[in-house]
């Protein structure tokens, strides 16, 4: 009797996979198994992930370079560490090129935004400007005119804003995810907008790092260049 239970229950779950291979399977309503055997994560069971972005600088044509300074040693004259540092006064940027990962949820927005740091006094939460010029393209496009993003207020994440060589953030407005796919690519300046009226804020700054936040719904894509 155990042996012939044993052997239904075996044939129920053969039967339940061959009918898993010819369709979704949902679980929990967000998250599927497609078809083919692809994880798919629909709803509120999608999750966010970084785009890591290394800025560099070039003073070629008519650039502006920030000055690559010391930001902190082990205070015993070591050669410590440095960071792009940018002026209060004169715009100046990094140029640097995205690639949008093969786990990107099509069409959903990106959230770009710089972090920073000061290396004299304390500034406010809005008395230093950003800037962010880009222009963006899937695969088989053509670039358009570039499009630039301001932006000058703090996350409310950092509670307060308490001195020097403290990490902060700054967050841009999104990016439309319209008509934007996996491999886009994204052509960009960073700059510290120093004319700006809101850039109030009169000592020099240390670019951190930028990176764009994108929300996933896959662990990678389907084909080499479909999602």
């Amino acid at each position: 009797m155990k042996r012939t239970l044993t052997f239904i229950i075996m044939l129920c779950i053969i039967a339940m996979a061959d009918k898993a291979n010819a369709q979704e399977v949902k679980i929990n309503s967000n998250l599927v198994v497609e078809s083919d055997g692809t994880m798919r994560m629909d709803g509120a069971a999608t999750v966010w992930d970084d785009i890591m972005i290394f800025p560099d600088a070039t003073s070629k044509g008519g650039s502006n370079t920030p000055t690559w300074t010391k930001f902190k040693d082990n205070g015993s004259s070591s050669q410590g560490v440095f960071l792009w540092i940018f002026s209060p006064s004169t715009e100046q940027e990094v140029y640097f090129t995205v690639q949008i990962p093969h786990g990107y949820k099509v069409g959903s927005d990106l959230y770009p935004h710089v972090h920073w740091t000061t290396t004299s006094t304390t500034p406010t939460r809005s008395n230093v400007v950003w800037g962010l010029e880009y222009t963006v393209v899937k695969i088989g496009g053509i670039f358009s005119n570039t499009t630039i993003l301001n932006a000058n207020n703090v996350i409310p994440g950092i509670l307060t804003i308490s001195g020097v060589g403290q990490h902060l953030i700054t967050s841009f407005g999104p990016i439309s995810g319209s008509n934007l796919d996996i491999s886009t690519i994204l052509v960009c300046r960073l700059f510290r907008k120093a004319a700006d009226v809101l850039d109030a804020y009169t000592d020099p700054v240390g670019l951190l790092g930028f990176d764009i936040h994108f929300e996933k719904d896959t662990q990678g894509s389907r084909t080499e260049f479909i999602k």
